[in-house]
């Protein structure tokens, strides 16, 4: 069975899932369409929630089986060993939340003065009792983040990467961006898809992936849920001001990759030299590793100081050299297979061209 995916297979992939979603979506809408609602909203669009997500977990397997892939290797279905990992994702999750909100407020306010309808966002229910609470974390959490894991971080990514690390990381936000189909989430749901990438990569596996996209939906289903109040503070404190909104989009995207260093560091051995790094095995090359023996005491290396290493690679971002080294250890990490960009990329084009085609379409739908 074949264990890697090709640019052109991801686009694939991901235009099968929308396709399967849709006339899903569709059928359920007519068979439901006169159900009335349940807890303030409409129970084709609680129906909707778990279709889309079944369509796309249907469509990845049903893909994987008929074109022989390892689903579980390409997908990296394992659990990271790493304990400080799991213990960095609610940290991860909630400055996400805190950085990026800005951006989405800024946002929706360009859409405002474009004259588009607000009322337009996520269906939300009223919560009228925990039990709906309960079903709404299910449904609109849980759900979400297993089947867009599975289809984005599971496939399109590692397919996408195939082309290039930071090609396959901002192709596969901007896929799963377009894929919610609501202009109001488009640059939160970017920048979250870098960092759900960011974490697939760091920790090889898509489970970690699923619990950060589950807390990120847990933590705002609360907030909207029992904490409403949280919304009117924050824009009482000014949150739609430029200065408040820059100061905390530059606050929080400073301690994020700070946090995302620790989280890399967390699961990774640490880097000794350019070419090489140590671990319990021996001394690990790109290409072989070489485990050598000696007679002589081991000697004590001077532990490097972390904080010092995570404010170092922070200001490297700011140079060209320092986004190379990190895709160079972002490509060791991860463990994908590099193709090339001479592959065949008419499924990528295609997938975005076909997504942001449905976007500009909800964009109008929104104004008119």
């Amino acid at each position: 069975m074949r264990r890697n995916l090709f640019a052109g297979e991801g686009g694939s992939i991901y235009l099968f899932a929308l396709c399967g979603a849709s006339i899903l979506g569709t059928v359920f809408y007519y068979i439901l369409a006169r159900t009335g609602s349940f807890d303030g909203m409409s129970v084709t669009s609680w129906v909707s929630y778990a279709v889309t997500q079944i369509a796309f977990v249907a469509v990845v397997l049903i893909y994987s089986r008929v074109r022989r892939i390892d689903l579980p290797v390409v997908a990296k279905l394992r659990p990271t060993r790493s304990v400080g990992q799991y213990l960095l994702l609610l940290p991860i999750a909630i400055v996400s939340i805190a950085a990026f909100f800005p951006l989405y407020l800024l946002f929706a306010s360009f859409l405002g003065v474009m004259g588009y309808h607000m009322g337009n966002a996520v269906a939300m229910p009223v919560f009228s009792n925990f039990g709906v609470f309960v079903l709404a974390v299910f449904v609109m959490a849980l759900l979400p983040a297993i089947g867009e894991e599975l289809l984005m971080r599971g496939t399109v990514l590692p397919a996408m990467t195939s082309r290039g690390t930071w090609f396959g990381i901002f192709i596969s936000a901007l896929l799963f961006a377009l894929m919610h189909n609501n202009p109001m989430q488009t640059v939160y749901q970017f920048c979250l898809g870098v960092v759900l990438a960011l974490v697939f990569m760091s920790s090889r596996s898509v489970v970690p992936c699923m619990i950060l996209h589950f807390l990120s939906n847990l933590i705002t289903l609360i907030l909207t849920a029992y904490l409403p109040q949280v919304d009117r503070i924050i824009i009482d404190l000014g949150a739609y001001n430029w200065l408040t909104g820059a100061v905390s989009f530059v606050v929080g995207t400073m301690l994020l990759v700070l946090l995302l260093f620790f989280y890399h560091r967390a699961g990774n051995p640490r880097k000794s030299a350019e070419d090489y790094t140590v671990s319990d095995a021996g001394i690990v090359f790109e290409e072989y590793s070489l485990r050598a023996y000696t007679d002589a005491p081991p000697v004590r290396e001077k532990k490097p100081n972390v904080f010092a290493e995570a404010f170092r690679f922070l200001g490297s971002l700011f140079t060209r050299r320092g986004w190379r080294a990190a895709e160079r250890e972002l490509i060791v990490t991860c463990d994908i297979p590099y193709v090339g960009k001479t592959q065949p990329m008419l499924g990528v084009w295609l997938a975005i061209g076909f997504s942001a085609v449905y976007w500009v379409l909800a964009l109008l739908g929104g104004l008119l």
